[in-house]
């Protein structure tokens, strides 16, 4: 009779887990699943950079949403800058961020905003998916994402009417276009 009892308890336990659960963690739950035991118990530990390109775009949502809500830090949107090897001040005003506020972040070692994050990780993603995308089309030797990826946002492109990917950067909304057209470059049907 105990292992009855103790089945019954178990499902006693995991009601009251998803009775504590917010509106907003049972939906994340539902569509992304629930983490596996390594992952709740790694991914608070674990420290992943904005630089980590394809970490990011592999990292599995409930990651990166974590990432967001901690925080990103400012010194690491410094080393993005720096990898993409676009000028501060054009990457800064492209995603809304004031070249002061980050400066003073960085010396006080802080992290920005969930909403300033957001961005830049969106940012990090797209390069995750082109390094990704080169991956799958062949020989990634030689090949550097992340000034391919600057340099292809700072061109007009005609599928956006003749606008720059990078006007597109500061919104969810335009990092997801920019998203969908690189993966239309991929498949061929890019106009």
């Amino acid at each position: 009779m105990e292992p009855a009892t103790a089945r019954v308890t178990s499902k006693r336990e995991v009601k009251s887990d998803l009775d504590q659960m917010t509106p907003e963690e049972k939906l994340l739950r539902a569509i992304f699943g629930e983490p596996s035991e390594s992952e709740r118990g790694g991914k608070r530990k674990k420290t992943v950079s904005v630089s980590d390109f394809e970490e990011i775009f592999q990292a599995p949502a409930w990651q990166r949403i974590e990432m967001i809500r901690e925080g990103i830090s400012a010194r690491d949107v410094k080393h993005l800058q720096e990898r993409l090897g676009i000028p501060q001040s054009v990457l800064l005003e492209s995603l809304r961020m004031s070249i002061a506020t980050l400066n003073r972040k960085v010396s006080r070692q802080e992290n920005l905003s969930p909403e300033d994050s957001e961005r830049v990780l969106g940012v990090s993603k797209l390069v995750g998916q082109v390094t990704e995308m080169v991956k799958q089309s062949g020989d990634t030797r030689g090949f550097d994402a992340a000034s391919w990826l600057a340099g292809w946002l700072q061109q007009s492109v005609p599928a956006l009417g003749g606008a720059r990917p990078l006007d597109f950067i500061d919104t969810l909304e335009g990092q997801a276009m920019v998203s969908q057209l690189l993966a239309r470059m991929q498949s061929g049907a890019y106009s």
